[in-house]
């Protein structure tokens, strides 16, 4: 499929991202430096990769991160409800961020209201807890590399099905 139409009305929204015009067919001109700054980031310091990664920018797994950890319990036990593993507890499956400009509010329970608040999430390590996924870390990002995360993360953002470029 060409990247410069959107998918059809049948298909998940994907594609024509400023991302993939700069990954795929190398436009640096699709990604600011900022943008291009925060992918670095999101490959390297911030780590992300390890959970977001390939086309999708998913894993297709489980991680605690510590979203259900409130007050020294979980008010919400995740995939433990259904696999009855301890180490499935508060683990929610890691979602693409494919479009994730337009899909909040974020986090399984819709916690968090901006992209700028999920990377200060993380930034932070998560929410500590008995079983916190150990690829969750406290960062210590500075503001401008928190910036450039978030402008990376605006640029997986493409075509909405049925939409076209100049809705």
């Amino acid at each position: 499929m060409p990247l410069n139409l959107p998918p059809s009305s049948t298909q998940a929204p994907t594609g024509g991202s400023p991302f993939d015009r700069y990954e795929v067919t190398h436009d640096t001109a699709a990604l600011s430096p900022r943008a291009r700054r925060g992918l670095e980031l999101f490959r390297g310091k911030a780590n992300c990769v390890v959970c977001h990664d390939g086309g999708s920018f998913t894993d297709e797994r489980f991680h605690n991160t510590g979203v259900a950890w409130r007050d020294g319990a979980f008010a919400d036990s995740g995939r433990f409800a259904v696999t009855r593993r301890p180490e499935d507890v508060g683990a929610f499956k890691t979602p693409t961020l494919r479009d994730v400009e337009r899909t909040a509010p974020y986090m399984h329970d819709g916690s968090l209201s901006a992209l700028e608040e999920v990377v200060e999430f993380y930034d932070r390590g998560g929410r500590p807890n008995p079983h916190l996924d150990a690829a969750v870390q406290r960062l210590d990002l500075g503001p401008e590399e928190k910036r450039a995360l978030v402008e990376f993360l605006r640029s997986l953002s493409g075509w909405l099905a049925g939409l076209s470029a100049s809705s």
